[in-house]
């Protein structure tokens, strides 16, 4: 299984988006390891169909929009619909359920 967590070269890697990382990875799989990529301007977000600063895949999946992933690719900051609100960063459990939806899809 492949993690892959993208950041904008402008924004960098937030604390809490790696600690709801590191918490979800620990309450599912904490032997997956984490790709770190960096993303460098419009055009490079365009490439890497990168959707806001952070965002994290699952196998190629993102773990707010699953396979239904929109079209509107940009390098800034990404917000994301907590349980405390709208936050720069995602939930550790939005995290985990995409992880443990994907290790059901693997092992079927």
């Amino acid at each position: 299984m492949k993690i892959e967590f993208l950041y904008s070269k402008s924004t960098g890697r937030s604390a809490e988006a790696e600690e709801a990382l590191r918490l979800a990875l620990e309450a599912t799989d904490p032997a997956l390891e984490v790709t770190y990529t960096e993303v460098d301007g419009a055009e490079d977000a365009k490439t890497k169909r990168f959707l806001g600063s952070p965002s994290i895949r699952v196998d190629g999946i993102d773990v707010e929009y699953g396979d239904r992933e929109p079209d509107e690719y940009q390098a800034g900051t990404r917000y994301y619909n907590t349980p405390q609100g709208w936050k720069p960063f995602p939930h550790a459990r939005l995290i985990a359920n995409t992880i443990l939806e994907m290790q059901q899809k693997a092992a079927k």
